[in-house]
């Protein structure tokens, strides 16, 4: 089973990471890509932090990320899901039509779809949100609603993921292991503990 994993520079270093090598333990293959990039170049990732008495985030440099595999030559009949993490690089791909057209095509056949805290704004830009309803960062509410769907609200350091038809989403990184694991049960895999 191979999945597409998107990526590009500030991902939110967590919600790569992470998922990543959850869907590898259970053997995945997973395909992280971006535009512009072949494999081996890399992606700088960005570590997000909500602290006490702050009316945003704050943002330090995460770890450089090598691509593992060229964007130009994805064959999206392979992939039996797509996820998108978060962090800032959402807000430049959302305008990129490449990466909206692979969006929709994970819709469009009604695969698998993980997207997690500013991973929304996507889904939002490839018009695949319209009578549905999704969680996501808190300040990506707007974007949702914009996009035709409801936004089910969660606060970022809540362990919670929402799941609807093909769709499971969350509102940051302290929810990936509930997003990943409703993410994995969408892929029909199989986890049985011994």
């Amino acid at each position: 089973m191979k999945v597409l994993l998107l990526a590009g520079d500030f991902v939110e270093d967590y919600e790569l990471f992470a998922p990543l090598k959850a869907l590898e333990m259970l053997g995945i293959d997973v395909h992280v890509v971006c535009p512009d990039k072949k494999a081996g170049d890399t992606v700088q990732s960005a570590i997000h932090f909500m602290e006490e008495g702050r009316q945003t985030y704050s943002e330090r440099q995460g770890h450089p990320f090598p691509l593992t595999h060229t964007f130009d030559d994805v064959n999206l009949a392979e992939y039996a899901g797509f996820v998108i993490p978060g962090g800032r690089f959402p807000e430049y791909q959302r305008y990129d039509d490449r990466v909206l057209f692979l969006c929709k095509h994970f819709f469009e056949r009604d695969l698998p779809v993980a997207a997690i805290c500013h991973g929304v704004q996507i889904l939002a830009a490839a018009g695949v949100l319209q009578g549905r309803t999704c969680a996501g960062f808190h300040m990506c509410r707007i974007d949702v609603e914009a996009g035709g769907a409801s936004f089910v609200e969660f606060h970022p350091d809540s362990k919670n993921a929402h799941v609807e038809g093909n769709l499971v989403t969350a509102p940051a990184y302290n929810a990936i292991g509930v997003w990943m694991r409703e993410f994995i049960k969408l892929l029909g895999v199989k986890v049985q503990l011994e």
